[in-house]
């Protein structure tokens, strides 16, 4: 988490460097313009850029953890058995089939790359 926060910072400060060339840029008369078009075009697509690198990185620090990363495809089959003779498909339990599809999916997906 406090690796987000450092990274999170330094973003922030070549954001804020961006914005303040593009805002240089805007502000001033062509004549006496300091920074060149090609140093405007790049200060905002870092903009852009900066901004969406931030919004991802709060998303993915603020998500919750996989609570199956890091399981063997043996371990995710013996949960997944564990949970389906507890699964009795009554009205409301789709968040528990959901959990099976998904733990199911998980498996496949680790067999199909031990098996390349």
């Amino acid at each position: 988490m406090s690796e987000w926060k450092e990274k999170r910072a330094e973003l922030e400060r070549q954001l804020i460097d961006a914005k303040q060339t593009v805002i240089k840029y805007e502000g001033t008369l062509k004549p006496s313009r300091t920074i060149t078009e090609s140093e405007y075009r790049e200060a905002k697509r870092a903009v852009i850029d900066l901004a969406s690198q931030i919004s991802n990185g709060d998303y993915e620090a603020g998500r919750p953890s996989d609570p199956y990363e890091g399981m063997t495809a043996q371990e995710l089959r013996s949960l997944y058995e564990e949970k389906k003779a507890n699964y009795r498909g009554y009205a409301g339990s789709g968040r528990e089939a959901a959990e099976l599809m998904r733990i199911d999916t998980r498996i496949q997906a680790l067999e199909s790359r031990e098996a390349e």
